[in-house]
């Protein structure tokens, strides 16, 4: 028999086995047994005596036998399944110590309280924590009972002067019995619990108290696997830890960054790593991610060691791999991860393979792009393993994988159902990650003000946002509370990463079929600088949702007429347009089957196809009411209404179901390749039981989602364009996401849109791409404003509507140009035609990544610069005079990010080139004359 235990060096080999010897049966009193094994943060637990060393005393009735402890008190038993009964009394320890006798000694704690202590010939005796002022309260606790982790008692809140309660358990078959008082919330002063008169009916071995921390006999890993794996990590290259920080800035040159899986520590661990970053994971005696190191600052990441998720199946919780056995958990050290040993009932690790990466989607890339062509390059390390004896068959591959260039790790699970019947997957953990914490403050109690490490955690899991940080989901930052050497006194600090569904997703898992989970992706910074970090996430979208790159010239007809509709068609033509989307109120409905709906709108496209131009249309899904049967019920009150958009259906409905067919059915029958879908599912639960695709409120949200996101992974495939007002599935398919406004800004004047519309782009591009990001110019009037807001009549306002498409599209951001038509006279078109002839002729750079130079401020000029190291034109640089003079400036132009080190060439629009020396920091001064209300952009080769 091999087992570990760090703690519990007097827990000889005969309390496992001598106990055989002399089989014995009877009864064993807690108190009779080693209680220096019992843990509390203050004093110690006392045999047959309260924990202030008073008798045991409850509601005025004294005990002759039990246990005192001060909560917080943890106390573990091991039973071997040879007992059967758990019973004693619980309750709180009358107050008899008189406080505000100065013969008591007082400890100061940070938190202003006191411990005060007896003077005894003996020693100190503990009586208890109060404040200064000698007053300590009566206390109030909850006990609870554990077997094997699981809760079988609890007694709410148990208060000083309350009758102790009675405990009769039955322990059969329990392994580890564990005992715990815990504050009640308001403090541990006055908690002086008591374990009255508690023990244990046994059979054959007696039962014996452990360290808090023991977790049994644990299984080491077999012989036949640890040989198979010995093998397969031979096979790897080594490299010796830590590595080297680059010597290159990737976002400049990162062709250098290859991805490889490599061994280190003699084959004790699997390191994959691309130069940028690295995941180190130990294999012996059970998989479990030893440290993440950030190799562009050296740092490494994670403090403690911790499992690689969760799994409840069937109101069970399991850990994928892990290891335990850690005593400090602020840092590690690779000696201490060499005596760490596998957690009971965990998934064990059998296997694991290295492989070339595949797409997620496989992206049609049919129209313009920034990424012409797309492959992606790095490695996928698959991890294989295996449940426990009660979950024989179900086994899950553990995905992990990095791309060449990009310091950015991505992971997911599978779950394999071969056990011979099905299971329920509750719910999940994907990621749980000790990480170091970025400060220590001491007090602080709050959660949401600590500074949280420097990383960016994402996943294709999220909704209801025009942002990262407001459609997350699955990001949760936790305390962790074996850490209980952090510097914050309230044992707060944020440090524990966990990525999980917020509910569900409840699912069964039919024999012989699979599971799969969403994906995250984690990157670390290696700076706190805004622009930097930003550019980080750009890049990420690029190399892992290339389609958001995408970015179709079009327009927003409101018109379904075909006599409107081609003639739109014509001007996009004339003028170099490239799509067209049948807006809102357009009479478009994609929901009407009939052949003459159909019929009309293929030969609206066939006809729009023939000269160039693509078609699609807007369609209408969460934001809307259906019927007290199809749309979500509010779980809170069993009804419908109430939800994220008041009334919304269920995707998961008949009617769900039935939409999404209906979708896909049109964009077959009219070949159109653009869907604007409004309103798409925000995140709503639905409490109902009699939709006829999901069981109830616990897989409702899962199931709602999966079926959105398969719809916009299929168009992805198709080649359909897809414009979302939800920034939660760009890595699902989606290619373009509001950047944001409010569309009453739209009746303002028009001079004012121009600067309030120039602030927008300016702060919604730090994190986002441009390409990815869609805004709005209303043509015709929108919600009011009259004629000073309205550019209709276009060629009566042709320089305001000349200045919204310079502003948007030399910011890369396509706006949704909603209206009959694109010009009404021939200087018009000559104008829109000028204006996209430019667009089209600097498309590349204007698509590259964007340096804020100026924010708008109507006081002085603002702008933006596209910089691409990889492209003849290394930067484009976009100025505007808000006012009504002109304004002369010497601009300073940082130029790093373009990749020129020594000298640049410089023109101002179509003029004379100048060349410019780059100073230390890498930027130029540039002398510019900006017209009043005037523009002007320079190209930097």
């Amino acid at each position: 028999m091999k087992f570990i235990s760090k703690k519990i060096g007097l827990l000889s080999l005969s309390l496992f086995v001598g106990s055989y010897i002399g089989a014995q049966s009877g009864t064993v009193k807690i108190s009779e047994m080693d209680l220096s094994k019992i843990y509390q943060p203050y004093g110690n637990p006392l045999k047959d005596r309260a924990v202030t060393g008073k008798p045991l005393q409850v509601a005025g009735k004294v005990y002759t036998s039990g246990v005192g402890v001060q909560a917080d008190c943890r106390i573990k038993l091991i039973l071997r399944r040879k007992s059967s009964l758990f019973s004693c009394k619980v309750g709180l320890n009358d107050q008899s110590v008189d406080y505000i006798t100065t013969g008591l000694t007082k400890v100061p704690l940070t938190d202003g309280t006191m411990i005060y202590y007896q003077n005894t010939t003996g020693g100190k005796q503990f009586v208890g924590v109060g404040g200064g002022n000698g007053l300590v309260e009566k206390g109030s606790v909850v006990f609870k009972v554990l077997g094997d982790g699981k809760e079988l008692y609890n007694s709410g809140i148990v208060r000083g002067g309350e009758a102790a309660k009675q405990i009769s358990l039955s322990v059969k078959g329990i392994d580890v019995l564990e005992l715990r008082v815990e504050d009640a919330g308001d403090g541990i002063s006055g908690d002086h619990a008591d374990w009255l008169e508690a023990s244990l009916d046994y059979f054959e071995i007696k039962p014996e108290l452990v360290a808090p921390d023991y977790k049994g006999v644990v299984k080491s890993m077999d012989a036949q696997v640890e040989q198979h794996l010995q093998k397969k990590v031979k096979q790897l290259k080594p490299v010796a830890l830590p590595m080297e920080i680059p010597s290159y800035d990737w976002l400049i040159k990162n062709e250098q960054a290859k991805t490889s899986v490599l061994q280190a520590n003699k084959g004790k661990d699997i390191v994959l790593t691309n130069g940028l970053i690295s995941r180190v994971f130990r294999v012996f005696p059970n998989l479990a991610t030893i440290d993440i190191q950030n190799l562009m600052t050296g740092e490494n990441l994670l403090r403690a060691v911790s499992n690689e998720g969760t799994l409840q199946i069937d109101g069970k919780s399991y850990l994928l791999g892990g290891l335990d056995g850690q005593d400090e958990f602020a840092y590690t050290q690779y000696s201490w991860v060499d005596k760490m040993y596998p957690f009971p009932n965990s998934f064990r690790v059998t296997d694991f393979d290295v492989s070339e990466i595949t797409p997620r989607i496989n992206w049609a890339n049919s129209r313009w792009s920034l990424v012409k062509e797309w492959k992606p390059f790095g490695k996928q390390l698959t991890f294989y393993l295996e449940g426990p004896d009660e979950l024989k068959g179900i086994k899950v591959k553990l995905h992990y994988a990095l791309y060449d260039g990009l310091p950015c790790i991505s992971k997911w699970f599978e779950i394999e159902n071969q056990s011979g019947e099905a299971v329920n997957l509750d719910k999940f953990v994907l990621e749980q990650l000790a990480m170091a914490e970025p400060e220590s403050p001491v007090e602080l109690k709050e959660a949401d003000k600590f500074r949280k490490p420097n990383i960016h955690v994402e996943s294709d899991w999220a909704f209801h946002g025009f942002i990262e940080k407001e459609a997350d989901e699955t990001e949760y930052w936790n305390t962790d509370p074996r850490y209980t050497s952090q510097c914050n006194y309230p044992l707060v600090t944020p440090c524990l990463l966990e990525v999980k569904l917020p509910i569900g997703p409840d699912e069964l898992i039919e024999n012989k079929t699979s599971f799969k989970s969403f994906r995250t992706w984690l990157m670390p910074f290696d700076s706190d600088d805004r622009e930097r970090k930003g550019l980080f996430v750009k890049r990420l979208y690029r190399t892992i949702a290339p389609w958001t790159t995408e970015n179709p010239i079009f327009m927003h007809c409101t018109s379904s007429d075909p006599i409107v509709v081609k003639q739109a068609v014509d001007q996009c033509v004339e003028t170099g347009y490239e799509m067209i989307i049948l807006s809102f109120g357009s009479g478009l409905n994609m929901e009407n089957e009939g052949p003459e709906n159909l019929a009309k709108f293929k030969e609206l496209r066939e006809y729009a196809s023939s000269k160039g131009i693509e078609m699609g249309g807007y369609s209408l899904l969460s934001s809307r009411w259906i019927s007290d049967e199809v749309d979500v019920i509010n779980p809170k009150t069993g009804k419908t209404g109430g939800m994220i958009f008041g009334s919304s259906p269920c995707l998961s409905s008949e009617w769900g179901y039935d939409y999404f067919r209906k979708i896909k059915s049109f964009y077959e029958a009219t070949g159109m390749t653009v869907f604007e879908n409004d309103g798409s599912y925000p995140g709503n639960v639905c409490a109902s039981t009699s939709h006829a695709h999901h069981k109830g409120l616990n897989d409702s949200q899962w199931k709602q989602r999966k079926q959105i996101a398969n719809l916009y992974q299929w168009m992805c495939e198709k080649g359909i364009y897809t414009n979302i007002p939800d920034y939660g599935y760009m890595l699902n398919g989606g290619a373009k996401v509001g950047i944001g406004y409010r569309e009453v800004n739209w009746s303002l004047p028009r001079e004012r849109q121009l600067v309030l519309g120039r602030q927008v782009m300016y702060d919604g591009l730090w994190e986002r791409p441009s390409g990815m990001c869609w805004t709005f110019v209303p043509l015709t009037q929108y919600h009011g404003g009259g004629a000073a807001a309205t550019l209709e009549p276009l060629s009566e306002h042709l320089s305001d509507y000349k200045a919204h498409m310079m502003q948007n599209y030399g910011s890369g951001v396509q706006a949704c140009y909603r209206g009959h038509r694109l010009y009404d006279t021939d200087q018009t078109k000559a104008t829109v035609k000028e204006v996209i002839g430019w667009y089209k002729k600097y498309r590349d750079i204007l698509n590259s990544d964007l340096v804020h130079l100026r924010r708008p401020d109507g006081k002085d000029w603002d702008g933006i610069m596209h910089v691409s190291p990889y492209l003849k034109q290394k930067g484009f640089v976009m100025l505007y005079n808000p006012t009504d003079k002109i304004i002369d400036r010497n601009i300073s132009l940082p130029l790093y990010y373009t990749g020129l080190t020594d000298k640049a060439v410089i023109r101002e629009q179509d003029g004379k080139t100048q060349m410019y020396l780059l100073d230390r920091d890498y930027r130029v001064q540039v002398k510019v004359s900006l017209m009043a209300r005037g523009y002007t952009w320079l190209v930097i080769e």
